[in-house]
């Protein structure tokens, strides 16, 4: 009679990060190696609440490349039960949920602010199960309001993404019915069938659900799995504690408003060691204001801006060692942009954005640091400047997309923008965030130049032209000027010029020849952009040396569409 096999009661799993075939995969092992090192704190602080026994042994490490992990039943059991710890609490809502019976109806009084009359409205009460979050409830930041703070949008971000389908959360409701969460059982079970397999050479695999691995599906529609290594899935129940979750914010056509779904940055852990031991440093630190409903430095304009954020914060982390710097426990930050569409959660864009310091350097010019805030208000041109540091473009390379695509509103000053297009007078204003950067370029320009003179005295050199952008703008603004004059019979002294005292019909015609040009440029493409260029720019008396007509030439000729955005935005900046 053939031996009974021996029972496996513990089970001991050595992971390497180069062994992990995603992002996920390795921020999930980040997430696991925190999650323990959470519960383990917790027990020491209370070892009646959790029994020192029931926390999982980390047996080696965490070192860069890796850590060894030991489980038992019981450790794995009360892991689980950690992780997807949950409790039912009342939520008041305005709007009856879809298909759901409120558990109550109460009536409130609300008092308008401005006429202090006073309305009674209905508030419709639902149990809703929301998630413990013990690790990241020990290190968000306090003194955020309670249902704007960085808590609550992880909240949010699971019950719409990965939790989407309500049937995907079985494990928080099974916790908040005080039972034992049966994924718990399962891992067990994946562990021990990993267990078996190696020790014949072996390699078990399951199928990985959406829930766990992003764009994954069980079966897809042509029937083929997605297949995971059992000790490798164990590590995606984990990833969501190590992400930073952003909130893009959308400009509509119109000029309003809304956000719209969720950006995750999903760092590709390249030292374990560093990033557990400082990750939850990265959190505490999180900034505390507010926007509308949501944390404000949540808020972004464009989705990879995301990724740059987690680079950003990482590398804001203060070391005791000066020298070693902290965005080296990354190698990259991926971003998922997802959005809650019906009963399906939609891909709207995806990328990877290295962790580089030269890059993370230029992306602080543009939004600013703690110390020295961004000169950039407007959204569309932030994301714009952003947009073209990742594509490696001229900061005005992504403009005329934005120029060719959108009302003329968004971009050229006009009296009665509030009346005719209201939303779009509340953004603030492009033209400005123009005029900044183009002077901060030419400053940078004129920078140069005096070094350079500096340097070659006894050999000077002959001159060089300023920058391309520099001289169109000085083209247009002459131009602008010179016809708003003769339009308004209003002539600007040519130094010293007093806005405040100059006539309002002076500002009204320049708004009008600044429209009628951009519109009359915008339509145009190829040669009939240079002819019109020509022909209207230079219809006034211009000043160019040879070296400014050699280039202008050469760009009509060579770069017509880089000339085209660079009159246009001329054109937005002297509206």
């Amino acid at each position: 009679m053939a031996k009974k096999a021996e029972a496996i009661t513990e089970v001991t799993i050595r992971y390497d990060l180069f062994d992990l075939p995603t992002a996920q995969h390795k921020a999930g092992l980040a997430g696991l190696v925190l999650a323990i090192r959470s519960l383990k704190n917790r027990s020491e602080n209370d070892p009646e609440a959790i029994p020192p026994e029931n926390v999982p042994e980390v047996v080696e490490g965490p070192t860069a490349s890796g850590v060894t992990l030991k489980f038992t039943q019981g450790t794995l059991r009360t892991l689980f039960d950690d992780h997807y710890d949950a409790r039912t609490v009342e939520v008041a809502v305005k709007n009856k949920w879809p298909n759901t019976e409120p558990k109550r109806i109460d009536e409130i009084v609300e008092v308008n602010p401005e006429s202090q009359k006073q309305t009674r409205t209905k508030r419709f009460i639902y149990d809703q199960v929301q998630p413990s979050g013990h690790f990241l409830r020990q290190h968000l930041p306090l003194g955020m309001a309670p249902d704007r703070d960085w808590f609550k949008l992880w909240r949010d971000m699971l019950w719409a993404i990965p939790r989407g389908n309500p049937q995907s959360r079985a494990p928080y409701e099974q916790r908040a019915a005080d039972q034992h969460c049966k994924d718990g059982a399962t891992a067990w079970t994946d562990v021990v069938a990993g267990f078996h397999a190696k020790s014949k050479n072996a390699v078990a695999t399951k199928e990985v659900a959406g829930t766990l691995w992003l764009g994954a599906q069980a079966n897809n529609a042509e029937s083929v799995s997605f297949l995971g290594q059992v000790e490798q899935n164990l590590l995606l129940h984990f990833w969501p504690l190590t992400i930073l979750i952003s909130v893009p914010q959308r400009i509509n056509a119109d000029g309003s408003q809304e956000y719209m779904g969720y950006v995750l940055a999903i760092p590709e852990v390249a030292d374990l060691n560093k990033f557990v031991n400082r990750f939850p440093r990265l959190l505490s630190g999180l900034p505390t204001n507010v926007r509308g409903f949501r944390p404000g430095h949540a808020v972004i304009d464009l989705p990879a801006q995301g990724a740059l954020e987690f680079i950003n914060s990482v590398a804001q982390i203060k070391t005791a060692d000066h020298d070693d710097h902290p965005i080296r426990a990354i190698s990259s930050v991926e971003f998922l942009h997802l959005d809650k569409q019906g009963n399906n959660v939609k891909l709207i864009t995806s990328g990877r954005v290295p962790s580089d310091e030269r890059l993370l350097a230029q992306y602080r010019d543009i939004v600013g640091t703690t110390e020295r805030p961004t000169e950039y208000r407007n959204p569309l041109f932030k994301a714009a400047l952003i947009l073209a540091l990742l594509r490696k473009k001229p900061w005005w390379g992504e403009l005329l997309p934005l120029f060719m695509n959108r009302d003329w509103r968004f971009f050229v000053r006009a009296k009665d923008t509030p009346s005719v297009a209201r939303d779009i007078s509340f953004l603030p204003w492009f033209w400005d965030d123009v005029r900044t950067r183009l002077k901060a370029e030419l400053d940078e320009f004129n920078r140069g130049k005096e070094i350079e003179e500096t340097m070659t005295d006894a050999n000077p050199t002959p001159g060089t032209a300023p920058p391309l952008s520099t001289l169109i703008n000085r083209l247009v603004r002459t131009y602008v000027y010179r016809r708003a004059e003769e339009r308004s019979g209003v002539n600007l002294p040519e130094k010293d010029v007093d806005w405040k005292s100059v006539d309002p019909k002076f500002n009204d015609e320049k708004e009008h020849v600044a429209k009628s040009l951009f519109l009359e440029y915008r339509s145009r493409r190829d040669q009939a952009f240079i002819d019109h260029f020509a022909q209207t720019l230079f219809a006034v008396k211009q000043y160019l040396k040879d070296e400014d007509q050699l280039q202008l030439a050469d760009a009509l000729l060579k770069r017509t569409d880089d000339v085209k955005t660079l009159t246009l935005m001329a054109l937005s900046a002297n509206s």
